[in-house]
C-alpha cells in the first residue's frame, strides 16, 4: 500500500510541477539601459503580478497561463508582450520614457489625505535620521559607469570618428533592437570601508580594492579616490542635498508645502512593511525640486524607498535629468541606511552636431556596525587607499561583488579595453589630458609643463625648454622635478629644480629642497600663478612687464597635524636683479641700490573644517571645502644676515568660503588682508595682479593694468554669485538659450606709508614709477 501512496505522491508531484507556469525577466529603461525599480508587472486580465526588485528582476509564478504579459510605470510608457505557451520563459521589459510632466493636483474638498503623511514624516525626522547616531560604519560596494550616448549621424560621420566605426557597429550586443545604442568609455568597481562620527561630523572612506577601466585613463590612484561611495552620499532626511553643486529641496524638508504637492497613490507590501506610495509633484517647474515617488512605512513613517527625478524643467545647463533612486534598511538604534543607491546623470548635446554624456552611479551598503567613535586623527585623510588596493583577480572580484555583473556590463568592460587600445582614441584622449594637466606621463616620469616648452617675448626673444618630474610609480616617497629652458636673445639659461621627501602620507608631511634662476614680472611672480598654468604662459608672451632675473634656494617643511589643520615652515634666499629702470634708497645710507638680496623665514597656519583633500599621486588636491569657511596665515621674517639687505615683517591673512544659498544659487567669497612692517622696496610690497590679457582669471583684478597699484597695508573681498537659474529660469527665451545670471564684486582697498613713498627716489625716469597709493 505504501508503494502505491509514494506512486501517488509522485505523480501529484509531477501533475502540480507540469501545471505550474513561472515567468521571470528585467525591466530597463530603453535609452540608459539601467534597471526600473519598483516598475508594475501584471499578467494581463488577472490580478496576479508583483513589482520589479531594486535591479528590476521579476519572477512571477501562476497556475494560468494567459496570452501576454503588461509592465507600466509612471513617466514610461506602458508594454506588453506575448507570452509562449510553455512552463518556464524568459520576458525581459526596455521601457521608453513619456513626454509628460507631473501635474499638479486640485483637492477641492478637504484637506490633501497625503498633507497629514508628510506631517507625520517631518515631525519624526530626527527618530530616522543617520546624522542622529554616534558613529557607524558600513562595507560599501560602488560601480561607475559612463557613456557617450545621443550618438548623431553628424557626428558619427566625422571623419576621426569614422576611424572606430568598426567598434561603433558593434555597440549593438549592449542593446538589443529596443535600446539606444551607446559607447561606453569607463567603467569602475570599489569595494570601501565608510566610517562615520558625529560631533564632530567626520567621514572617511578606506577603498580596500578597486578597479578602474577608461579612455584616456593613466592613473588608478587618484581615480579610485574619487569613484567610492564617499562622494555619492545622499541623504534625503536633510532639508536640502547637494547635487552637482546645487542645492535642491528634500520631499521631506521641514518647508515641504512652499515646495511640494502630493499625492496618495496607492497602499502597497513592499517587502514585509505595508508602506504609503506618494507621487512628490513641484509646485514650481523651475524650482530645483525633485518629482517622483516616495514609499512610506505606515507603522514608523520612515521612508522605506525613493524614486526622484530631477527633470529638465529645471533646467541645469545641459543635464537633462538627474535620477536618483534608493532603498533604506534600519539599523538597530533606529535611524536609516541606505543600503543601495542608483544615480543616473543625463548630459544633453551642447550642439546638435554632437554627442551628450550619461553618467550611472550605483552604491550597496552592508555589514553595518554601530559602536564606538573613531579618533579624531583616524579621519585626517577623507579617502584611503589600502598599498594593494588595485591587485584583484577576476576571481575575487566574481565572489565579493554584492551583485553580478550583467551581460550588458560585461560586454562594456571589452568595449572599453578595446576602445582605449585604438591609436586615434588613445592620441585624442592622451592629448587633452596633456593640455588640462600640463603633462605627459611617460613610464615613471612626466614630460611638462607644456607651458615650459616655448615662448617669446621682448627680453628673451624666442625661448625654447624642456621640462621633466617623476610620478608615483617611481616612488611614493620621493618627488623630483625640474626644466631647463634658454633665451636666444638674453642667452641666458634658466632652470629650476626640486626635490621633495614625503615623510609621511598619513598625516601629510613633507620636507622639499628647491633651487631656481628664472626671470620673473613684479607683481606676476611664478611662485603665485603656479595654479593657472594658462594665464601664466599668456602673461610671460609678448612684453614683460618689470622683468628681473630672480634667483631663489628655497627648504620648506609641511605637516598635518590633524584632520585639516596644516602647518608649513622655511627659509628662504632670494635674489633680485632687475631687467628694468629700477632704484630704490637704502635705509641707513641713503644710497640709491638696484639689486638686492633678501633672506627669509617664513611659517604659515591653513585650517579647513571639512575641506576634502585627496592624495593626487605625490600631491595633495582640494576639492574645496562643503560648508566651513577655510582660513590661512602666514608670515615671514627679512633677516639681514645669510646675504640679506632688508630687514622687515610680512603679515597675510585669507578665508575663503562657499556658501548654498538654495533656490538663489551659490555664492564664494574670498577675504585677503595684509601688511609689511618696516622700509622696503616696492617689489617687496604687495603688488596687487592686475589683468591685461585676453583671458579672464578669479586670480585678478581684472579691470586693473598689471602694476597699476602696491600697498604695505591692505585689504581686499571679492564676491561672486551664481543665480543659476533662479532669475533667468523664468524667461522663456534666455531659459531656452540656457544663460545664467553672475554677480561679481572685487573690493581692494590699501595703502603706502611715507617712509616706503620715499623709499623710490624721485631721480627715477618718470615712466618707471609705480602708482602707489597714499594715505
Amino acid at each position: 500500500m505504501s508503494r502505491y501512496l509514494l506512486i501517488l505522491f509522485f505523480f501529484l508531484q509531477a501533475f502540480s510541477s507540469f501545471g505550474q507556469f513561472l515567468i521571470k525577466g528585467k525591466v530597463t529603461d530603453a535609452e540608459t539601459g539601467d534597471p526600473i525599480p519598483f516598475a508594475a508587472v501584471l499578467l494581463k486580465g488577472t490580478s496576479t503580478g508583483q513589482n520589479t526588485d531594486f535591479e528590476g528582476f521579476f519572477e512571477i509564478e501562476t497556475s494560468v497561463l494567459v496570452d501576454s504579459i503588461q509592465v507600466s510605470y509612471l513617466g514610461y510608457i506602458s508594454q506588453s508582450k506575448a507570452l509562449s505557451q510553455t512552463n518556464e520563459q524568459v520576458v525581459n521589459f526596455q521601457l521608453r520614457p513619456a513626454d509628460l510632466e507631473l501635474e499638479t493636483f486640485v483637492f477641492e474638498a478637504g484637506e490633501n489625505p497625503a498633507f497629514e503623511i508628510i506631517r507625520q514624516v517631518v515631525t519624526r525626522k530626527n527618530d530616522f535620521d543617520k546624522r542622529q547616531l554616534e558613529a557607524y560604519q558600513t562595507s560599501n560596494y560602488t560601480k561607475i559607469e559612463i557613456d557617450i550616448d545621443h550618438l548623431s549621424e553628424s557626428f558619427t560621420n566625422r571623419r576621426t570618428v569614422r576611424k572606430v566605426t568598426s567598434v561603433l557597429d558593434s555597440i549593438r550586443q549592449l542593446t538589443n533592437d529596443e535600446g539606444e545604442k551607446i559607447l561606453p568609455v569607463f567603467f569602475s568597481e570599489t569595494l570601501s570601508k565608510f566610517y562615520y562620527r558625529n560631533n564632530p561630523v567626520l567621514k572617511k572612506e578606506i577603498v580596500e580594492k578597486s578597479k578602474v577601466t577608461g579612455v584616456g585613463i593613466t592613473d588608478g590612484s587618484t581615480t579610485s579616490q574619487i569613484t567610492g561611495s564617499a562622494f555619492q552620499e545622499y541623504n534625503f532626511y536633510k532639508n536640502w542635498l547637494t547635487i552637482v553643486e546645487k542645492e535642491f529641496i528634500s520631499p521631506i524638508a521641514d518647508g515641504w508645502k512652499t515646495f511640494y504637492d502630493y499625492d496618495l497613490m496607492d497602499s502597497v507590501l513592499v517587502g514585509n512593511d505595508s508602506c504609503y506610495l506618494l507621487k512628490v509633484i513641484p509646485r514650481r517647474e523651475q524650482d530645483l525640486a525633485f518629482e517622483g515617488f516616495i514609499w512610506i512605512n505606515k507603522n514608523t513613517y520612515a521612508l522605506k524607498q525613493v524614486d526622484l527625478t530631477i527633470p529638465k524643467s529645471a533646467n541645469l545647463n545641459f543635464i537633462e535629468r538627474i535620477k536618483i533612486q534608493q532603498e533604506l534598511v534600519p539599523t538597530s538604534a533606529g535611524p536609516l541606511i541606505p543600503s543601495k543607491t542608483r544615480v543616473q546623470v543625463k548630459i544633453g548635446q551642447v550642439t546638435p552636431k554632437t554627442a551628450g554624456l550619461l553618467a550611472k552611479f550605483y552604491t550597496a551598503s552592508d555589514s553595518i556596525i554601530l559602536g564606538e567613535p573613531q579618533p579624531t586623527a583616524f579621519f585626517n585623510n577623507a579617502v584611503e587607499l589600502k598599498p594593494d588596493f588595485g591587485d584583484a583577480s577576476e576571481e575575487f572580484w566574481a565572489a565579493n561583488r554584492v551583485d553580478p555583473l550583467s551581460s550588458e556590463e560585461l560586454s562594456i568592460l571589452q568595449m572599453v579595453d578595446t576602445l582605449k587600445k585604438i591609436p586615434i582614441i588613445r592620441f585624442y584622449s592622451e592629448g587633452l589630458k596633456f593640455f588640462a594637466t600640463g603633462f605627459l606621463p611617460v613610464g615613471k616620469i612626466d614630460i611638462g609643463p607644456w607651458t615650459e616648452f616655448g615662448n617669446f617675448n621682448n627680453v628673451e626673444g624666442l625661448r625654447g625648454g624642456l621640462g621633466l618630474r617623476t610620478n608615483y610609480k617611481f616612488s611614493n616617497k620621493w618627488a623630483f622635478q625640474g626644466y631647463l629652458a634658454y633665451g636666444f636673445v638674453d642667452e641666458r639659461f634658466k632652470y629650476s629644480v626640486s626635490a621633495k621627501h614625503i615623510l609621511d602620507r598619513k598625516r601629510w608631511t613633507t620636507l622639499e629642497l628647491k633651487s631656481s634662476r628664472e626671470i620673473d614680472q613684479v607683481g606676476l611672480e611664478m611662485e603665485s600663478l603656479e595654479g593657472n598654468s594658462i594665464f601664466l604662459a599668456a602673461s610671460r608672451f609678448g612684453t614683460l612687464r618689470r622683468p628681473f632675473l630672480s634667483t631663489n634656494q628655497r627648504l620648506t617643511f609641511q605637516r598635518e597635524f590633524f584632520k585639516g589643520f596644516l602647518f608649513s615652515a622655511g627659509v628662504n634666499v632670494a635674489q633680485f636683479d632687475p631687467l628694468f629702470d629700477f632704484y630704490y634708497r637704502e635705509k641707513d645710507s641713503g644710497d640709491l641700490k638696484s639689486r638686492f638680496e633678501t633672506t627669509e623665514v617664513r611659517t604659515g597656519l591653513r585650517y579647513g573644517r571639512d575641506e576634502i583633500i585627496i592624495i593626487n599621486d605625490n600631491e595633495r588636491a582640494s576639492f574645496g571645502p562643503s560648508r566651513w569657511p577655510i582660513f590661512e596665515v602666514n608670515y615671514a621674517k627679512g633677516l639681514q644676515w645669510l646675504g640679506g639687505d632688508l630687514d622687515y615683517h610680512k603679515l597675510n591673512f585669507y578665508l575663503y568660503q562657499k556658501l548654498n544659498m538654495g533656490l538663489f544659487g551659490i555664492s564664494r567669497y574670498e577675504v585677503d588682508a595684509g601688511k609689511v612692517f618696516g622700509e622696503v622696496p616696492y617689489p617687496i610690497l604687495k603688488n596687487h595682479l592686475g589683468n591685461e590679457t585676453l583671458f579672464y582669471t578669479t586670480a585678478a583684478f581684472n579691470t586693473m593694468n598689471f602694476n597699476e597699484f602696491a600697498s604695505d597695508q591692505f585689504v581686499s573681498l571679492r564676491y561672486r554669485h551664481f543665480f543659476e537659474g533662479f532669475l533667468l529660469n523664468r524667461i522663456p527665451l534666455i531659459k531656452k538659450l540656457k544663460w545664467r545670471a553672475v554677480a561679481n564684486a572685487n573690493v581692494l582697498f590699501g595703502s603706502v606709508s611715507d617712509q616706503n613713498i620715499e623709499n623710490v627716489p624721485v631721480s627715477t625716469p618718470p615712466e618707471t614709477r609705480l602708482k602707489l597709493w597714499e594715505d
